[in-house]
This record gives structure tokens, C-alpha cells and sequence, in this order.
């Protein structure tokens, strides 16, 4: 039987052959297209009822916007022909999808059934253009009952796939009417235009390769050293005068790595790629090389995607050039979040850079209190180190000798010759005191003498040493609190909260979670060396949906597991653990009660993993004595 004679069919005979089929299992022996039988038999285990606008079926905003930088160029060439085939006449809308079913563009001048990403895959939600037009590799027309949910049971569509000039499938082109049958002619327009879509890929695949021809037959004979990133900061081309710079004994082993892994500027300003006349250092694993940007172009290529290219030269420094790589401190750079809070905290802090202020920053554990500090360390451009200490960590009976040092013989078992403390270790450059709140009140008083003259006395020493260091302290308490409690020197609250930077815990900062993923998951692939991998809605919804009360760090954590334990390409919810698959949240709570709401959190979490304090504390990022110490309080 023609498809024109299926199309002849009623309604009426396609829903009965619909209800015979999901309430008895039988399959019309007439009147229903085959591909539309075997479509049905395999989604025999979708549940009728799913509504695909309902939020686990959508990707995160995230996510969409991501599918949608991925897909900058097929979305500038066919936006407009969907334009024009949506207006041709009757209502309907017209969407573009990725190969994975995902909706991350539409033209319409109707509602949309299928929300911008929504999932059209067939094993999802049954019988659709989109999901069986990937699986037949070829143009489908679908009308009302043939779909599978009963939501779409109203709607008439056609889809087709495009492809690529490789011939491999790139997405989908559908076109829906909501209430009624599709126009006459309108699934021949739509491969039509979807003819007109694959011919212009096909021209720019090729201008592209012509352009990438001449271009690696040039790169060897610049006389500079070359590398080139991609909009996201991933090397993806080099010459061989940089790969033998580099030490790699061939280009795969940079391609694809990111910038922040092999390029380190001396005084960080905020820049993505040093700009001409900036200095930096180029790094491998053997050692750290000065440099110089000679030049830095933005190229556009096809779509909107773009690349810069930089060109760059050796400094002649040999008492560098042949330095053993240092400890890379974090630079503005590395902070990761696009939340409108977390932009401003950036900003402040790297105002805060600009002089030498103490600077008190406050936050839960693992918020990056110490990243936020290494940023403005390294920003600052004091030629002293980053010297961290915590101040929780260390007994009290021992925190003077660490923080001032000591004579030699100054007591029993005191190293021979003596030995530096971190505020002299940390001359010209800056001490970060973490948990600052911890500090016992005696040695507060020595701290504050210190900040008042800037002079160390070794113990068992007397003579006095002038040292410069930028004071950066931490904490997770709240330190009015403390001061009015008498745990906190007032003056010594003071001297260091000069400037205050305050940071939001994650789940103030949810439109971040998912960058926060997938910048994670690229990292920790590239240190593991395992593929990239994607990230499947449900999974990003569990992700996005949990409290994160040990902030960034446990979802850093979080992620580095699940990419271990993920078989494949696509990291499923299975790989993540069942308390955050199966997360209810809480109730929000008035400030008032947030002493309540954290003794709920701490009993809850401490329940979970079944009384192990250290386990708790791992996952609430605090230290195992804070932990104690609320315990005690609760």
C-alpha cells in the first residue's frame, strides 16, 4: 500500500488501531504504515501519559545554551529557511534538533507542544517525526494517533534529517501542526529546504578545507611559534616549532588541551589569551619558559564559532628558562561562574588586588574561598609566594612556631639552625589564614601585634624582622558573632575585614551548577585521559537539583567519581550516588532559622553516612574539628 493511501486513512481508524495496540498489544494488520508498527512495538515500554514539557524531559538552561554553541553554524543557515517555511501558511512551528533528538531552535506562530530543549528521542517518548526520522534516515510524516504519547495526539507532523558533507546525521528539521493535518505540499517544501541547508554546509565544509590546506601548509613557515585556540580556550592547532618548544613528540598530544593547562601569564588581568606584547610563561612538564605575544587575531570561521591565533617568542632568560615548573596559583582566569552574584564577587576581588588591604572572605566550606585568594594573589603582582594556613588544622599549642618560627634550640626537638615561619616565608608576597575562626584568643593577640608593625620574632629569638605580607583571611563562622560571643577579638575583626568579600554558597548560585559540571568533567577527563563525555538530561537535573552542602568541592568530587565509574560516552544517573539521585529539597528557611536549618543539615548528612564523622565532614567540606565543635554546639 502507497503512503498516499495510508494518509487516506481517518483518524478515527488510526485511533482505534492505537488503543487496540497499547491496551491488548495488537497490531492493525491494515490501515497503518509499517514503520509506524515496528515504531509502536518499540516503544511498547514508554509510559502514554509522559508530558515532554515536563522538567525532566528539558535540558537545564545550561545545557541549551551549550547544544546551542555547538551548533552556531547549522542554526545561522537554517534559521532562516525554517523562517520562511513556518509563514508559508496554516499554523505551525518549525524546530531544529541536534542527532540526539534535542530541540534547541524553533520558528513558529503557534504554541509549541515540545519546548525548546526537549527531548524527541524515541525510547523517551514513543512515536514522533523527530525521534523516527533519526532511526529511518529519511523524511517521516506522522499524523495525530500514529504518535505515540496521547499529548500529541492532536498534532500532524513531517521531519527529516540533515546531514553533514560526510553524510552522517547532524539533526532533525520538523515542522508540526498542533490542532490539525499538515498543509498539502509541505513535506515536499521541507525537504526542499532542508536540500538547500545541506548545500550550503557543504560549500562551507569545503571553502573551510581549502582555507585549512593553505593554512597547514604556511603554519611551519612562520618564523614565530604558533598555537591556536578554539572559542573555548582548546589548543586545536600548533606548529612544529611550538610541539618541539613544548617537548611532545606529536601535535595529538596538545590538541585539545586548554589554554589555562600550558600558558601562564605573569601578571594575570583578566584575559582569556596574552594579548600582543604580553609577557608569560609557557609550560610543560619539565619546566616553565618566558615568553612574549607577538600577535593575537580573532579568526571567524563558518557559523558564529571563532579562533584565536597566537604568535609568541622565546625571552632570553636562561636563569628562568631551564626553572623547574612552580606551584601554578589560580588567576581570575580559572574562576568559573556566569551568576550575576558570583560576577560581582569577582569584580570586587579583583578590585581588592589593586592595593594591599587586608581582606576578609567569608562563605561556607567549600565555596573557593582559597581560589578567590590565589586570584587576588596572583592579580596583585607581588613577587613574594602564596603561603596558605589553616588555621583549624594546626594544634594551638603549635600554631606561634607556624605562623613565626623559630631559634634553634628555642625547645625540645626544635629543628637544628632554626626555621622560617609563614608570615617570613610569605615576605612580599601574601598569607592566606584559613578558618581564621579557629584561631585560639592568645594567639590572636600575637596576630594582631603583627598586623600593627609588621615585625616577626622568632621564638626564642629577639631580634625583630621587618617582613611585607598582604594579609588574606578565610572563614566559614560568622565573626560578628564570634566578637560578641568573646571568641573573636573585636580589634583583630577590624584590622583584617578592611575589605569584605563574601561568598555565595552553590545553591545561591544554580544557573552555575551546570558550567560548573561540564568544566569539571573536561578537566578531570583530561587529567584521567579518558574521552570527553556528555552529560544525559537526567543526570544534569539530578545535579542541578541537589543542595551541594559541601559546595563547589563536593560537586568537584561528585564528578570526578561519576567520570571514573562512566562506561562510554554519556554519564547516566546510575553513576552518580542514590542520595543525590533521589534528593528532595528542603523547605526554605527564614533567616532567623538558619541555626536550626543547619543543625537539620548536620544531623540529616550525619545520618546518611550512617554516624562516620570524617565521612560528614567530607561531605559538608568543613574540617573534621569544626564539625566537633558544631556537634557539641547543637
Amino acid at each position: 500500500m502507497s503512503m498516499a493511501n495510508y494518509t487516506k486513512n481517518s483518524n478515527k481508524e488510526i485511533s482505534y488501531a492505537w488503543h487496540n495496540f497499547v491496551e491488548k498489544g495488537i497490531i492493525a494488520e491494515k490501515g497503518l504504515q509499517p514503520i509506524i508498527a515496528r515504531s509502536w512495538q518499540r516503544s511498547r515500554n514508554v509510559d502514554t501519559g509522559i508530558d515532554p514539557t515536563h522538567n525532566d524531559l528539558v535540558l537545564s538552561k545550561g545545557s541549551l545554551e551549550e547544544k546551542r554553541a555547538d551548533n552556531k553554524e547549522l542554526i545561522s543557515i537554517a534559521e532562516p529557511i525554517m523562517r520562511d517555511i513556518c509563514y508559508m501558511g496554516g499554523d505551525n512551528f518549525v524546530s531544529l534538533s541536534d542527532a540526539d533528538g534535542y530541540v534547541f531552535e524553533a520558528v513558529s506562530n503557534v504554541d509549541c507542544p515540545i519546548p525548546l530543549g526537549g527531548t524527541c528521542r524515541e525510547e523517551i517518548i514513543g512515536t514522533n517525526g523527530i525521534g523516527l526520522a533519526l532511526i529511518e534516515d529519511r523524511l517521516i510524516e506522522i499524523r495525530k494517533y500514529e504518535h505515540y504519547l496521547t499529548f500529541l495526539h492532536e498534532s500532524s507532523c513531517a521531519a527529516i534529517p540533515v546531514h553533514n558533507p560526510e553524510g552522517q546525521i547532524i539533526g532533525t528539521i520538523n515542522i508540526t501542526s498542533p490542532f490539525d493535518d499538515l498543509q498539502p505540499g509541505t513535506a515536499g517544501l521541507l525537504k526542499l529546504g532542508t536540500q538547500v541547508i545541506e548545500r550550503q554546509l557543504k560549500w562551507r565544509y569545503s571553502m573551510q578545507k581549502k582555507a585549512e590546506s593553505t593554512f597547514s601548509l604556511l603554519k611551519d613557515e612562520i618564523g614565530q611559534y604558533m598555537l591556536v585556540f578554539d572559542q573555548h580556550g582548546r589548543i586545536i592547532d600548533v606548529n612544529k616549532k611550538c610541539i618541539n618548544l613544548l617537548r611532545v613528540s606529536r601535535e595529538e598530544e596538545i590538541i585539545g588541551v586548554h589554554f589555562l593547562d600550558v600558558v601562564r601569564e605573569n601578571n594575570a588581568a583578566g584575559t582569556i589569551i596574552p594579548h600582543p606584547g604580553a609577557k608569560f610563561e609557557l609550560v610543560n612538564d619539565l619546566c616553565s619558559i618566558p615568553c612574549k605575544a607577538i600577535k593575537n587575531n580573532i579568526i571567524k570561521s563558518s557559523g558564529d564559532e571563532s579562533k584565536t591565533l597566537l604568535l609568541f617568542e622565546t625571552v632570553n632568560n636562561s636563569s628562568t628558562i631551564n626553572k623547574p615548573t612552580e606551584k601554578l596559583y589560580f588567576t581570575f582566569n580559572n574562576i568559573i561562574g556566569k551568576a550575576q552574584n558570583w560576577s560581582t564577587i569577582v569584580h570586587r576581588a579583583k578590585k581588592a588586588a589593586e592595593v594591599s588591604s587586608n581582606v576578609l572572605i567569608e562563605g561556607e566550606s567549600g565555596t573557593g574561598k582559597e581560589l578567590i585568594a590565589q586570584a587576588i594573589h596572583t592579580d596583585s603582582g607581588r613577587s613574594g609566594l602564596f603561603v596558605p594556613i589553616n588555621c583549624g588544622a594546626i594544634p594551638k599549642e603549635l600554631i606561634e612556631s607556624e605562623l613565626f618560627g623559630y631559634e634553634d634550640g628555642a625547645f625540645t626537638g626544635a629543628r637544628k639552625g632554626g626555621l622560617k615561619g609563614k608570615l617570613e616565608m610569605a615576605d612580599k608576597g601574601t598569607l592566606f589564614l584559613d578558618e581564621i575562626g579557629e584561631m585560639p584568643l592568645a594567639m590572636q593577640v600575637h596576630l594582631l601585634r603583627f598586623l600593627q608593625d609588621k615585625k616577626v620574632v622568632r621564638i626564642g629569638g629577639t631580634k625583630p624582622k621587618t617582613v611585607d605580607v598582604r594579609i588574606i583571611a578565610a572563614t566559614n563562622r560568622d565573626l560578628r558573632k564570634e566578637v560578641q560571643e568573646g571568641r573573636f577579638r573585636e580589634d583583630l575583626y577590624f584590622r583584617l575585614n578592611v575589605i569584605n568579600i563574601q561568598l555565595p554558597p552553590l545553591r545561591r548560585r544554580t544557573e552555575d551548577i551546570s558550567v560548573l559540571v561540564n568544566y569539571f568533567m573536561n578537566k578531570i577527563c583530561r587529567e584521567l585521559k579518558k574521552p570527553i563525555v556528555d552529560v544525559d538530561i537526567a543526570t544534569m537535573n539530578a545535579l542541578c537539583s541537589y543542595d551541594w552542602p559541601g559546595n563547589v568541592r563536593e560537586l568537584s568530587n561528585i564528578i570526578e567519581n561519576a567520570v571514573i565509574f562512566t562506561e562510554g560516552n554519556i554519564m547516566m544517573p546510575e553513576v552518580l550516588p542514590s542520595y543525590i539521585v533521589n534528593y528532595k529539597p528542603m523547605k526554605p528557611v527564614k533567616e532567623k532559622n538558619l541555626k536550626t536549618y543547619e543543625k537539620a543539615l548536620i544531623l540529616d548528612t550525619l545520618e546518611k553516612c550512617e554516624g562516620n564523622v570524617t565521612k560528614t565532614a567530607k561531605s559538608l567540606g568543613i574540617a573534621r574539628n569544626t564539625l566537633y565543635n558544631k556537634l557539641r554546639n547543637l
